[in-house]
């Protein structure tokens, strides 16, 4: 199951890989890792952890409702605090961001 997550995961990043006019090597420099990595993200190899989610949102703009569901973010914007906090404090705030979006549209 995880693994099939993972495959949805990284075929969402693709699309915004690929409308962002981005190729391998510059979507790795955004998300810090080695190209080989990121195309293993891409295909499902590898999931995305939530310092990587937050990245891609600060750096992008990607909404990380989008990211892990497929569905669209409401009105209310995710707004994360830095890198620098603790894991799990990035964790709670992400999973609040999204049961918020995902209660908004009933879908929770």
């Amino acid at each position: 199951m995880v693994y099939e997550e993972n495959e949805r995961i990284g075929k969402r990043l693709k699309k915004i890989r690929q409308n962002a006019g981005l190729d391998y090597p510059d979507m790795a420099e955004v998300l810090e890792v080695s190209e080989g990595h990121y195309r293993k993200i891409e295909r499902g190899v590898y999931g995305l952890d939530v310092k990587k989610i937050i990245m891609l949102y600060q750096k992008m703009k990607v909404d990380p409702l989008y990211l892990l569901t497929g569905k669209r973010g409401m009105d209310t914007p995710y707004k994360p605090h830095s890198l620098k906090a603790d894991k799990n404090t990035i964790v709670c705030e992400l999973l609040d961001y999204c049961k918020k979006q995902l209660a908004d549209t009933g879908e929770e």
